[in-house]
């Protein structure tokens, strides 16, 4: 394994793991959205989830970050896997 492929390899978990906190707030996001919508329904644990435009401007901002979090997921995942595959069918040096 070269280090210039080492290094790819950090940096692209990294990015990895930057995406995935975008993917974090989206899922709390749609979560809060739903429960204020379709479990609440007027009762819920903070009185700002009872407010139906909050939570439908949850929903959407939900939505367009999970979609924006797996497009940039993705190739992401796409480039690891292909390095890894590269890495592993190196010789090794004798």
């Amino acid at each position: 394994m070269n280090s210039r492929n080492v290094k790819e390899l950090v940096a692209i978990r990294n990015s990895i793991i930057r995406v995935q906190f975008v993917g974090m707030l989206a899922a709390i996001f749609i979560g809060l959205g739903v429960y204020g919508i379709f479990v609440a329904k007027g009762n819920a644990f903070h009185p700002v989830l009872n407010n139906q435009e909050v939570l439908n401007a949850m929903l959407v901002i939900g939505i367009i970050l999970e979609i924006r979090h797996l497009f940039q997921l993705v190739p992401l995942l796409k480039r690891h896997a292909a390095l890894k595959r590269v890495n592993r069918a190196e010789p090794l040096d004798a």
